[in-house]
Parts: structure tokens; C-alpha cells; sequence
């Protein structure tokens, strides 16, 4: 099936989706109302939160970091709170730096934030950064696998990672599908796959 591109830059995607996402509670008499509206209207009004993104092949916007950075501005957290699917796919990414555990010292006088300050991603499920050639084991920093606590599918091929499988990956514990062809990898696969790593494993490539 053919899926249009999205012609917005990607500051502009997220900026939407932000503003979608931070949208007000409905009041106790919206929510009355739409226990009546019918189903088709519902579905509608469901739609205004983004729980998907496709950039991939923008490397040109990437530039000249070459990193996540543009995603990680804080006015754009509330648009990766939702997101359920992301692909950076062919965008000539050389860094994940940025998306790794941070301290909430700077929160610890607020009692209502929870313990999900840190996770840039907390419901991402399929995760998409193939043909990014320039990405190597030392482009992820060690605590990389804490952002995605929900994720099921990993999508790495046509990467540099090697010759090893980074160990910040091997601890993404509820992946579900890898795929890794086309990598910088040797020997036999870790071991200790399907028994300490990557429990749940389905599919591996």
C-alpha cells in the first residue's frame, strides 16, 4: 500500500504532534457528550494523537550533527510520550547520543513527577534505524536500552554495529523481533540469546 510522505520538515511533525499531545483533558461534560457520539466520530477524535512517525530518509535535516538531537528538544517530549512507532531509517545517522538515561536531580522537589522523568520513550514499540551506515557500537550510549521499555521490534539492518552485538541492545528485554543483517558482525551469536538476553525473541535476522 502506498503511504504518502509527510512534506513537513521534521520540526514542524513534531511541533504538531506536541501541540496534539499537550491538548487539554476533555471537561466532565465533553466526556458526557461523547458517550453519545456516535462511533465514527470517536475514531475521528482518537486520531489526533500521533502514535506514529515516519522520517526516514531525511538525512538532509540531520545535518551537520548527524544525531537524534533535533528529536530531543524538550518542547517536542510530549509528541515521543505517545509515540508507538518511529522509523529513522536512511537519515545517515553516525550518533545516538541523547537518547540515554538522565538524571531527574533537577525534579526531586516535585513529588508529582514519577519515575518516568527519564524515558524518552516510554511506549515505542517498533524502532526503525537501518541504513544508517555510520552507526557502530560506540554510537549508542550504554544506557540507550532504558528509553524504550516497551519495545517489541528492532529494525538495525544495513548498520556498522560489530563486531560484537552492542550490549545496550542485548538489554532491550522485551523485543520480540531483531533484525541485524548486513551489520559488521563476527563469529557465532551471543549464546546466551533466548535464555538471559532477548527472552522473549521471535524473530532474528
Amino acid at each position: 500500500m502506498f503511504v504518502k510522505k509527510d512534506l513537513r520538515k521534521i520540526p514542524q511533525i513534531l511541533a504538531d504532534a506536541s501541540q496534539r499531545a499537550a491538548s487539554s483533558p476533555p471537561s466532565l461534560s465533553d466526556e458526557e457528550d461523547a458517550s453519545s457520539t456516535p462511533p465514527t466520530k470517536k475514531a475521528k477524535n482518537d486520531d489526533k494523537i500521533i502514535t506514529e512517525m515516519r522520517l526516514g530518509r531525511r538525512a538532509p535535516e540531520f545535518l551537520p550533527a548527524c544525531n537524534a538531537s533535533i528529536l530531543l528538544q524538550p518542547k517536542f517530549r510530549p509528541a515521543l510520550d505517545n509515540l508507538i512507532q518511529l522509523s529513522l531509517y536512511d537519515c545517515g545517522l553516525s550518533s545516538l547520543a541523547g537518547i540515554e538515561l538522565h538524571s531527574a536531580a533537577a525534579n526531586d522537589d516535585d513529588d508529582s513527577i514519577s519515575s518516568t522523568t527519564a524515558t524518552l520513550f516510554p511506549k515505542l514499540e517498533q524502532l526503525d534505524i537501518g541504513r544508517n551506515p555510520k552507526l557502530t557500537n560506540e554510537s549508542l550510549p550504554d544506557s540507550f536500552h532504558t528509553q524504550f521499555p516497551s519495545l517489541l521490534e528492532l529494525w538495525c539492518d544495513d548498520c556498522s554495529f560489530g563486531p560484537q552485538i552492542p550490549k545496550t541492545l542485548l538489554q532491550l528485554d522485551q523485543v520480540h523481533v531483531v533484525r541485524m543483517t548486513c551489520n559488521k558482525l563476527q563469529g557465532q551469536l551471543e549464546k546466551r540469546i533466548g535464555v538471559q538476553y532477548w527472552k522473549g525473541v521471535r524473530g532474528l535476522a
